[in-house]
């Protein structure tokens, strides 16, 4: 199975770096946002984090993961099934588990793209380095894992012209409750709790305890991220459909 999955990875990188609009939402968006919301002062800044920066740049690879796993996935699963291109899949050696293991392979190989390119813009706006690296090492395989299964739940089992809307409609309401623009505790509290149960939160909270900001994780973001993490790919590899 590693074979054929790698194989595959391979592949979808490929297809990835060659178009020019997967290119723009999964690596230059984050970028242009770290860039102008880190110089927005009027933005509140959570307490503990060491200035605006440290806050939004933890957003910024949080809201690039949800971009790359969530929005490009889905959408190109939903296309890539309603062009018959997965059904051509399902008769190699990948299977189901196959084809989303090498789609989550493919993410991740991208994201280190995004994620260096992050760190040096964050670097030249005055992020200072705070945390625990081990925390975000954890946090962002966990976020990978449960965004991308999330796209490849959502582009395996809708109809495509349905999942371009609904991707990019989660992806920006998941921006706004997400803590990765605005804290979760400047939210209402009926919202911070209905946030704290939805994916985008607990993964900031990981993501940004890991480079921007000292102090414990709070329990429920370990709990949340975990359970999408490992809930989103297997119901990804159990409903996924072919055509």
């Amino acid at each position: 199975m590693a074979h054929p999955v790698a194989a595959q990875a391979r592949s979808e990188i490929k297809m990835t770096l060659k178009q020019g609009e997967a290119a723009l939402l999964t690596i230059v968006i984050p970028v242009i946002g770290l860039l102008v919301f880190g110089s927005v002062k009027l933005l509140p800044v959570p307490a503990g984090v060491p200035n605006r920066v440290n806050f939004v740049l933890a957003g910024a690879i949080a809201f690039g993961i949800m971009a790359s796993g969530m929005v490009s996935q889905s959408i190109s699963v939903a296309f890539d099934r309603s062009y018959g291109v997965l059904k051509r899949l399902g008769a190699t050696p990948l299977g189901r588990k196959g084809v989303v293991m090498g789609k989550l392979a493919a993410v991740a190989a991208l994201e280190l793209i995004q994620l260096a390119l992050l760190l040096g813009v964050g670097a030249a706006l005055g992020w200072t380095p705070s945390g625990n690296p081990l925390i975000f090492i954890v946090g962002w395989v966990l976020a990978t894992s449960a965004f991308t299964g999330i796209g490849m739940l959502l582009g395996g089992t809708l109809r495509a012209e349905l999942v371009l809307g609904l991707s990019t409609l989660l992806w920006l309401v998941l921006l706004g409750v997400g803590s990765m623009v605005v804290p979760l505790g400047s939210l209402p509290g009926p919202v911070a709790l209905l946030a704290k149960l939805l994916p985008a939160a607990g993964a900031s909270y990981l993501i940004l305890h890991g480079i921007s900001a000292a102090g414990a994780v709070p329990l429920w973001a370990w709990i949340d991220t975990l359970v999408w993490a490992v809930g989103a790919p297997l119901l990804a590899i159990r409903l996924f459909k072919w055509s």
